[in-house]
């Protein structure tokens, strides 16, 4: 396989000069999980001044490497208790390990808990959708190896997209993403994660933002986010293979959480992919060109858990088809849009309108539909019907669905079509024909 030579020596031996290369010349303490025989902590105590601690499941790997770091512990990832170590550490290196463990999603929150509030995860992990892997697969192969990508040691698989699934599952940031030795030949992807800096400790919604280029307009959203939001969140951006410099600012802002995709996955595969972590009692999905007004969300909880069969809560806007829209609106910048908000709709007297169709350029959600209900259907592709769609299964399922006439969020409108040049109008007649196909309803 193209790259395998790079991974043929043995694991307990290998000192790997390019995971040394990451781990940060300021660290003092370093914890190496599956630290086969100790050769890249050796070679980190001869660079820099530092204590490097070990956990090691090979008894004659663990021998040679407790001559070779400060301490070592013979254990197996899956059970051990990093309590025990007792400490923080600086810097964890998870190098070639996490996919030979049972649930490395457990081992890696598990031990980010002996994190400092300030360091650094480094890790590498095996790509399993390595175009050589690929061509295979269409030729009806998955062969294991001695070493590499589908080492038969393997218990788990990762691309792109999962590994940064994993981590965010786990609370963690990716800063840094490099895939190794080429972008041509990624045999493995170089991971460094942090601690997110979030708002609050105890989120009880999760914003989902999907994008796709257009950073303008995901800045001012998670602008708006920020400013005008006093309940406790956090946000989550799936992104979609953006290429206008909006995954490097992501990457920066340690303030979100995030996801790359290598390709555009459109509406439904993308928000499902965070609808995979939610574990908050909400969750929003929400357009990157949307911009939030003061006090939306504790507007929305709060009449959304005004009924118990209110499942989906909408919210009014400038661009929205259906009763949602208001047209003619006043507004011509923040200031006023903030003073309209405030002015214009919070003084209704029905602060709920029930109906069956419910935009989702931005939605409130209770949790529990992801029970009930389920994840968005995917048959959609890039976007629209999706909504049309799981607003019917709700209400099959027994619940409601409507919109908050006190809440007005400002939508910009289908920029990431206009961005990306996608035909709006061809994608929406194919998609009305596929939700018609789907629930048998005749055409007009």
């Amino acid at each position: 396989m193209a790259g395998a030579d790079t991974m043929r020596k043995g694991y307990h031996d290998l000192l790997r000069r390019e995971i040394l290369e990451l781990i940060p010349s300021t660290a003092k303490s370093i914890l190496d999980l599956g630290c086969g025989a100790g050769n890249l902590g050796k070679a980190l105590k001869q660079q820099q001044n530092c204590v490097v601690h070990g956990v090691e499941l090979s008894r004659e790997a663990s021998t040679i490497a407790e001559k070779n770091l400060d301490r070592v512990w013979t254990d197996n990832l899956n059970r051990f208790d990093p309590t025990f170590c007792n400490r923080k550490y600086d810097t964890l290196v998870f190098a070639d390990i996490l996919e030979h463990l049972i649930s490395p999603w457990t081992v890696l929150k598990k031990f980010s808990s002996v994190l400092a509030d300030d360091g650094v995860i480094i890790a590498s992990i095996p790509n399993v959708a390595h175009p050589w892997i690929l061509q295979n697969l269409k030729d009806g192969l998955f062969r294991y190896e001695p070493a590499g990508i589908l080492d038969i040691t393997h218990l788990r698989f990762f691309t792109k997209t999962t590994i940064f699934q994993m981590f965010a599952q786990c609370g963690l940031k990716i800063i840094n993403f490099r895939p190794w030795p080429s972008a041509e030949n990624p045999v493995q992807y170089h991971v460094t994660a942090v601690r997110p800096q979030l708002k609050f400790k105890d989120p009880t919604t999760t914003i989902l933002i999907l994008t796709y280029n257009g950073w303008e307009y995901t800045e001012q959203c998670i602008n708006s986010i920020k400013i005008n939001t006093k309940t406790p969140y956090k946000i989550l951006v799936i992104d979609n293979g953006s290429t206008d410099g909006t995954v490097d600012r992501l990457r920066a802002d340690r303030t979100v959480l995030h996801i790359e995709n290598s390709q555009n996955l459109g509406f439904g595969k993308g928000f499902n992919l965070g609808l995979m972590l939610v574990d908050t009692p909400y969750f929003v999905l929400s357009n990157s060109d949307v911009v939030v007004t003061k006090d939306w969300l504790s507007r929305m909880t709060y009449h959304i858990e005004e009924d118990k069969k209110l499942l989906i809560l909408g919210a009014r806007s400038n661009h929205v088809s259906g009763p949602q829209l208001i047209t003619e609106v006043p507004y011509i910048d923040n200031a006023s849009l903030e003073k309209y908000a405030a002015e214009g709709l919070r003084s209704s007297k029905h602060p709920i309108t029930y109906f069956p169709r419910i935009v989702f350029f931005f939605v409130l959600l209770k949790s529990i539909a992801l029970q009930k209900v389920g994840f968005l259907d995917e048959i959609f592709g890039l976007g629209n019907f999706e909504d049309d769609d799981y607003c019917l299964r709700a209400i099959r399922a027994g619940y409601k669905t409507g919109f908050d006439n006190t809440v007005f969020i400002h939508h910009y409108g289908s920029r990431c079509f206009v961005i990306n040049k996608i035909d709006y109008t061809k994608l929406m007649q194919e998609n009305e024909q596929k939700f018609r196909t789907k629930w048998n309803i005749k055409d007009k």
